[in-house]
Order: structure tokens, then sequence, then C-alpha cells
């Protein structure tokens, strides 16, 4: 068998095993279905990247570049695109934790005012008026004893 072959099978291998791999981790959960799906065709092209590479063997003398060259090729820009695509992924993200940080301060202003105006109305023996709205204040609850004396 030639380099060439070898490679082809290498690579074909490498996309089975990512398959799987991807496939188990998809059905426990470990991996969203977005991403698996990414990763199965990824594998995918794996495959069919094994399927060029052993075509290009045998006409590689008549191109001017190797079967393994344009296959690393094929890879980093894969790797870039996906590089990119994470990039936006995690832009994205960045700009929603944003904004669940900002209602989340909104959010805490807001029970500490509402704690504040409580406190102050609750000299009122035990009633306490917020915005229109009686509230009575609730008993403390007794401690649950224990039969061990």
């Amino acid at each position: 068998m030639s380099n060439v072959a070898v490679q082809a099978m290498l690579v074909a291998l490498g996309g089975v095993v990512l398959l799987v791999v991807v496939f188990l981790l998809a059905r426990r959960g470990l991996l969203s279905l977005r991403y698996a799906l990414g990763w199965m065709a990824v594998s995918l092209l794996l495959l069919g990247g094994a399927l060029i590479l052993a075509l290009m063997g045998g006409i590689s003398h008549s191109l001017p570049i190797t079967p393994t060259g344009l296959l690393s090729a094929i890879g980093l820009a894969f790797v870039l695109a996906v590089c990119l695509q994470l990039s936006i992924s995690l832009s994205g993200h960045q700009e929603a934790i944003r904004q669940l940080s900002e209602a989340n301060a909104l959010l805490d202003e807001r029970l500490k005012r509402f704690q504040e105006r409580t406190k102050t109305a609750d000299g009122l023996h035990g009633w306490s008026e917020v915005q229109g709205v009686q509230l009575r204040a609730r008993p403390q609850a007794k401690a649950p004893q224990s039969g061990r004396e």
C-alpha cells in the first residue's frame, strides 16, 4: 500500500471515530443537537476528504499540490471557519449576559427599595401598607423540638 492510501485510510478511520464519539456525546446529552449535527457533518466531510485524498493520490503527479498539502489546506480552512462560528456564538452569549446582568441589577435595586419601604411601615403593630395593599407580618415559626431532652 502506498503512503497516500494509508493516509486516506487513517483520515476515514478518524471520521468514523469522530462520528461515533459525537453520537454518544449527543445521546448522553453532553453535546447539544446544534453542535452534534455540525460535528457529524465534519465527520462526514472527513470521510469525503479520505475519498478525495485517495483519488488525488492517483493524479497527484499532474497537479502542483500533493494530496497531503491539499488535505492540510482544507483542514486549516475548516478550523478557521469553526473558530469564526464559535466567535459569533460567543459574541451573542456575551450580549445576552450583559443584558441579564443589567436586568438583575435593576431588579436588585427594586428589591432594596421595597425592603426599605417595608421596614419603615413595619412599625405599625404587625401591619404594614405598601402602595395601598395591606400586608400582615407573619409570626415567627417555632423551631421544631426534638424528643431527645
